[in-house]
């Protein structure tokens, strides 16, 4: 099996390095956006394609600093694009997504002041995730985050990401097998622990509102200020009502 991945990746390397040669840079720009734009990270598998900028610029073929710049880039613009769909369409898109689509919907229309607190650690900690934290931008904008604040986390976190994949496909370009598992396995980590953070902080919410409903309605089946509100002042006061 180990042979076979080797010699899939090996494969599909040699069959778009005339392309990659040719128009590397652009394949790169093109790439990296669609994988950070919202649901199309799925299946365009930005970080291998920002990797093969370092590994052939390890070769002489590509420049380090060009592939670095242009992959920022790139994610930004497709980062943005991620957050502006998000604010002007949001929870009305995700709504029609099929099986999870009501659920996610119920945990952006609750992101506005999750995102208003944490906003900020969350866009950077979920640019590490993999395909499927581009979703980050998209919950940022439909949660109502403020666009300056968000690009204030996101390109940091853009510009750290890019240059260390470049640099790791720079240096274990020779195994490319090694370099898509670790990219791979590296980006599930991350997007594992921000699904289970999200699901649990949801998960809390709602116990927590459950509670609250509970308690006060409690509260109100002993009387509490309603109760004593409901005598008469004569009979306090001795005065007539």
């Amino acid at each position: 099996m180990g042979v076979l991945a080797l010699t899939l990746v090996e494969r599909i390397v040699s069959a778009i390095e005339p392309y990659f040669i040719a128009a590397g840079y652009f394949i790169i720009a093109g790439g990296v956006l669609m994988e950070r734009s919202i649901f199309i990270g799925l299946i365009i598998p930005g970080d291998f394609i920002l990797a093969l900028g370092g590994v052939y610029a390890s070769q002489h073929k590509m420049n380090l600093t060009l592939v670095i710049v242009i992959g920022s880039l790139a994610a930004i613009c497709g980062e943005s694009i991620g957050f502006w769909l998000g604010r002007r369409f949001g929870v009305r898109l995700i709504r029609h997504l099929p099986w999870v689509g009501k659920w996610l919907a119920e945990m952006l229309e609750a992101s506005e002041e999750y995102f208003h607190k944490h906003g900020g650690k969350t866009v950077a900690i979920g640019r590490y995730a993999t395909a499927a934290g581009a979703f980050i931008p998209f919950s940022a904008g439909a949660g109502r985050m403020k666009y300056w604040r968000f690009l204030s986390f996101d390109v940091p976190a853009i510009i750290v990401w890019a240059t260390g994949i470049s640099i790791f496909g720079f240096f274990f370009g020779k195994n490319l097998s090694f370099v898509d598992k670790a990219l791979s396995r590296f980006g599930y980590v991350v997007l594992g622990l921000v699904v289970v953070f999200f699901l649990g902080r949801w998960l809390w919410k709602r116990w927590k509102d459950r509670g609250g409903r509970g308690g006060r309605g409690g509260r109100g089946g002993r009387g509490g200020r309603g109760g004593r509100g409901s005598w008469p002042r004569g009979a306090i006061s001795g005065r007539p009502s």
